[in-house]
């Protein structure tokens, strides 16, 4: 099932890396810190169904996924590649498969690939462990998005917002095996939709005496 492609439609951002089934000719480019704090403008958001969740940039912690919208159920394999989503750490990454580079002193911190995105979260500046930059492309390279994050909690949830808009980053991480993670759009309007993720890698917190890296 496909879902209304101008919630994530925000502006057209020039991005050279090819997408994850390519191979690039060279490294991503780098992006200034100016890029990243200036999100295009968001067109109106006609309400394409009536139907769809009236959630309207909700808190972090009060997200009804009951309501909103997914192409794939939690627990279907994806057909792209026969299983649901599949998880690693950031370290595992190929380098070559960012969007662009993290501004200077700040790190990947997680890489999101679904049906119709890749998204890519650069950590705070000196220090690996706080997620604050959310980059996104169209995989058509029709448009793109760059949001800083003003607030550390909610973007340690990986939840970031822009202009009336909430993206969440959601995983379960009680039953990571046997769930699929979900790029989540919150319009304005109350329209809403989920997208299963294909790829989800991801850095852990920060490492204690005797702890894994791991989620």
């Amino acid at each position: 099932m496909k879902y209304p492609i101008w919630l994530l439609l925000l502006g057209c951002v020039s991005c050279s890396s090819p997408t994850l089934s390519q191979t690039p000719t060279s490294a991503p480019s780098p992006i200034s810190p100016a890029q990243l704090t200036q999100a295009a403008p968001v067109p109106a958001a006609p309400v394409a169904n009536s139907s769809l969740a009236q959630v309207v940039s909700p808190p972090a912690n009060q997200v009804d996924r009951a309501t909103i919208q997914q192409d794939y159920a939690a627990t279907t394999p994806l057909p792209t590649t026969g299983r649901v989503t599949v998880r690693d750490h950031i370290r595992n990454l190929d380098p070559s498969r960012l969007i662009v580079n993290c501004p200077a002193d700040s790190a990947p911190y997680a890489f999101a690939e679904s049906s119709n995105y890749e998204i890519q979260i650069c950590s705070e500046e000196y220090d690996p462990w706080q997620p604050k930059y959310y980059i996104s492309q169209a995989k058509d390279r029709s448009s793109g998005l760059r949001i800083t994050s003003a607030n550390p909690e909610e973007a340690r949830q990986l939840v970031f917002r822009n202009q009336g808009y909430t993206y969440v980053i959601y995983r379960d991480g009680a039953r990571p095996d046997q769930i699929n993670a979900y790029l989540e759009v919150y319009g304005p309007n109350g329209d809403s939709f989920a997208e299963a993720l294909l790829y989800l890698y991801e850095a852990g917190p920060a490492p204690t005496a005797g702890s894994s890296w791991l989620r």
